[in-house]
């Protein structure tokens, strides 16, 4: 049963001003990194926005467990506290969360721009997997890593959702994500409407190996919009 979301307050990093971009980091990172990867896109009048998921940074650990809609339902607040219409970027954990705020709330989401997901629930055997390395990340003393692995490990099956889907998104794939294989992140295009895939030369971590791709992404998908509101 999905535990309940508490209302915590996430330590937020932020730069700029204009169009919103809010980015979702990994497993184990934090705003900081994504600051880093996002940050220069102030330069073209966005407001950029890179909150630490809860337990990790600077932000709180509440008790577990938790569901990948906890953690979407944090990031849905920081949203909404700026305004919303927001182009959401997100990375592995970032990325389901960035989904999830897309599906469940689609009227503070602009687009997406989604790295490192697999839109399917895990296998047995895959659930295994992330609890082994959740119990490693528990023996460092890391409880907030390791309840956020916990959570991606049970993600649901988005795929029937993703028909439904109203965000404008681009997926980039790393060829050499092992975690989140490009065929299976070629899934999240095939199951929804409005979705452009691409494979770039890259491992997982795309906000710090092709930063530059993530943010071309983002002014590609504010082209979009921009030629939608000139057709309506």
């Amino acid at each position: 049963m999905p535990s309940l979301p508490p209302a915590i307050d996430l330590h937020v990093h932020e730069k700029g001003g204009g169009i919103l971009v809010v980015g979702l980091h990994d497993l184990t990172a934090d705003g900081t990194r994504t600051m880093k990867a996002l940050g220069p896109l102030t330069r073209g009048g966005r407001h950029v926005v890179a909150p630490d998921l809860r337990g990790h940074g600077e932000s709180p650990t509440p008790h577990g467990p938790w569901s990948i809609d906890d953690i979407a339902s944090d990031a849905a607040r920081v949203v909404s506290a700026h305004g919303g219409n927001a182009i959401l970027v997100g990375q592995g954990l970032g990325a389901a969360a960035a989904l999830a705020v897309a599906l469940g709330h689609p009227g503070i989401v602009a687009g997406l721009v989604l790295t490192g997901l697999s839109p399917r629930s895990e296998t047995p055997e895959g659930r295994e997997r992330w609890e082994r390395v959740a119990g490693a990340l528990r023996e460092r003393e890391r409880e907030g890593w390791a309840l956020a692995t916990e959570a991606l490990g049970c993600r649901p099956d988005w795929r029937g959702a993703l028909a439904q889907l109203s965000a404008p998104t681009i997926v980039i794939a790393g060829a050499h994500d092992r975690a989140a294989p490009p065929a299976q992140q070629r899934e999240i295009a095939a199951w929804s409407r409005r979705t452009r895939f691409e494979v770039i030369e890259s491992g997982r971590d795309v906000f710090t190996e092709a930063p530059q791709i993530l943010r071309a992404a983002v002014a590609r998908l504010e082209r979009i919009e921009s030629l939608q509101a000139v057709a309506a």
